[in-house]
């Protein structure tokens, strides 16, 4: 029997419909089962953002390569969209993140099947005005807002948890730390630092915000006892304080004042205003290269508009291995950042605060300079204690050294020196010169409210040799020489159960005529200065009316006036030099 064509044709388009009939049913279920996400990314003026990556967390990708991934990454289009399609039903969360700008998150985002979720995001530039917002409902602990928010614009939400490769669950992984804010009284700048200010007691106020329990946001102003020509004002960024890799950029702008007149024939002019412009910029990553071997790189920028602009750039650099759980050996280039090894939200905020001392050196403005480089073993022994061996060099450029006299007493230093009242006296600058040695350090913790503290340190220190003469007239180089020098020092850290008051106490033996300190870093890191130092914090009982927590501080440095070497002509009042001036001063300090 002859069929035609026609209905050869007609027989092979039912036989291959009969056999595809079946797959594309079940695609067509496959695609019920499944939802998809969509949604767009701008700025916080309505433009596109193209290029930014969305990360996707979720119980299951279909379009990843294997099916342990959980995590889909995609990037927007022209338009700023994106689109992930293949998704199993439940819970998502998703991370934005584009250059220059705040990342945006956003958790507990249900897909349904057979479904398109659409989101909208707007991120904000990095670097927008600050300001403070109440939102106009009441806000909820764990929800998008908080009672209150502080934000770079409208637009911007908090961060919000987000961990790459981590289940992802609707409720939060970690609570947030509670906000601090900060008014205070307090002594100033720490003075433990070799290359901060003291400008003496002032007024604080500063906002500990954090973004989520990986990120933090400090804004900080300050104005000192002789008011709004010494001020700082700044902000300072941290996060990955719980994942490890933790990264730091600060930013503080000082108007720093001192006694006007200082002439300065040799930058053309004189300083005339009793107040220069500097700016301190700090940035700091931590890089995770093995689990016993952590990087932590960064860069100091320090600028000064004075007469002449001054900057100066000191990179920052620590590699620390852990050889055993109980031993760590480090090498350290350059300064730590202001908030390692800090406490309480007025320390973090007195470090953020430093800035290098201002000096003159043949008339031109200098900034003191420190270039520290050291390698140390640390061990943990017997208990709580530990020991510390450190061999360091330090190279220190315009040393400042403080200087109890009066403006007749040192004329002859004529371009060499500034005029400081809050310290009543002068701070001269002594050139440059170098130092290398060791220290070793005990710390031990007795119970749980005493810690000691044992340090020798041998380096270099500027000491006074012999007296000035004619011809060294307006320069001390040719009288003070470094010299070999050690020190002894201990310290004792108390909390009393009772009243609760922190009383910390500590002295260091310096040799005779040093006017200077060896391993000024060091220093800084142990918390010491030279001779009797001693802080003692009371906490008042809150105020029904302002739940806060108030404390009265009160700071006694050099307090039996030790260590001052003189140095003069003959027939001359003699000039004083000392590594540390006596002071008493206090405040208060409300956190709430």
């Amino acid at each position: 029997m002859k069929v035609s064509n026609s209905g050869m044709r007609l027989y092979a388009v039912l036989l291959v419909g009969s056999l595809i009939s079946p797959w594309l049913g079940s695609v067509s279920v496959l695609a019920a089962d499944y939802g998809r996400l969509a949604g767009s990314v701008s700025d916080d003026h309505g433009n596109p953002l193209m290029g930014a990556t969305v990360l996707i967390a979720g119980p299951l990708l279909i379009a990843t390569a294997t099916a342990g991934d959980q995590v889909e990454r995609v990037i927007t289009d022209a338009k700023g969209k994106f689109a992930v399609g293949n998704l199993i039903p439940g819970w998502y969360s998703l991370q934005i993140i584009s250059p220059t700008r705040l990342p945006a998150h956003q958790t507990g985002v249900k897909v349904q099947a057979g479904r398109t979720s659409t989101l909208k995001f707007v991120l904000t530039d990095a670097f927008a005005p600050v300001r403070f917002q109440v939102p106009d409902k009441v806000a909820s602990p764990l929800g998008d807002d908080w009672k209150w928010v502080l934000r770079t614009s409208s637009a911007t939400r908090p961060i919000l948890r987000y961990r790459q490769g981590a289940s992802v669950d609707p409720d939060p992984l970690q609570p947030e730390p509670p906000d601090e804010r900060l008014v205070a009284m307090a002594p100033g700048s720490s003075g433990t630092s070799p290359v901060a200010g003291d400008p003496g007691t002032g007024g604080v106020v500063a906002y500990l915000h954090h973004l989520s329990p990986d990120a933090e946001l400090l804004t900080v102003g300050s104005v000192a006892q002789e008011g709004p020509t010494t001020s700082s004002v700044g902000t300072y960024y941290r996060k990955g304080t719980v994942s490890g890799g933790t990264q730091e950029v600060s930013l503080v702008v000082h108007q720093l004042g001192y006694v006007a007149g200082a002439s300065t024939p040799a930058a053309g002019g004189e300083l005339a205003d009793s107040s220069v412009r500097g700016l301190v910029a700090r940035y700091t990553q931590t890089y995770n290269l093995h689990p016993r071997l952590t990087l932590l790189a960064g860069m100091d920028v320090n600028y000064l508009d004075a007469v002449r602009e001054l900057v100066i750039a000191q990179p920052r650099l620590k590699l620390a291995y852990c050889l055993n759980p109980s031993t760590d050996l480090a090498v350290r280039i350059g300064t730590p950042e202001p908030s390692e090894g800090s406490g309480t939200l007025l320390d973090r905020v007195n470090g953020l605060n430093s800035f290098p001392l201002l000096t003159l050196r043949d008339y031109r403005p200098e900034l003191e300079q420190l270039n520290h480089a050291e390698a140390s073993l640390d061990r943990r022994v017997k208990g709580s204690a530990r020991f510390q061996f450190a061999a360091y060099h330090d190279g220190i450029k315009n040393a400042a050294v403080w200087a109890s006299a009066h403006t007749p007493t040192v004329s002859w230093l004529a371009g060499n020196y500034l005029m400081n009242p809050a310290v009543d006296g002068a701070f001269v600058n002594v050139g440059d010169f170098r130092s290398s040695g060791y220290r070793a350090v005990y710390t031990q913790r007795l119970g749980n409210h005493i810690e000691t503290l044992v340090a020798y340190v041998v380096g270099d220190s500027l000491c006074v040799r012999s007296p000035i003469t004619h011809a060294q007239r307006g320069d001390l180089q040719g009288a003070l020489q470094p010299a070999r020098s050690s020190s002894l020092a201990a310290r004792v850290s108390a909390r009393l159960p009772v009243t609760r008051t922190r009383l910390s106490t500590s002295y260091e033996w310096v040799q005779r005529g040093r006017v200077t300190v060896a391993d000024p870093q060091g220093q800084t890191d142990m918390q010491l200065q030279p001779f009797l130092d001693v802080q003692v914090r009371q906490p008042i009982p809150a105020l029904a009316f302002l739940p806060a927590h108030i404390e009265a501080i009160a700071d006694f440095r050099n307090f039996m006036a030790q260590g001052y070497s003189p140095v003069g002509q003959p027939g001359e009042s003699a000039l004083l030099l000392g590594s540390a001036y006596k002071s008493i001063r206090g405040g208060f300090s409300v956190e709430f």
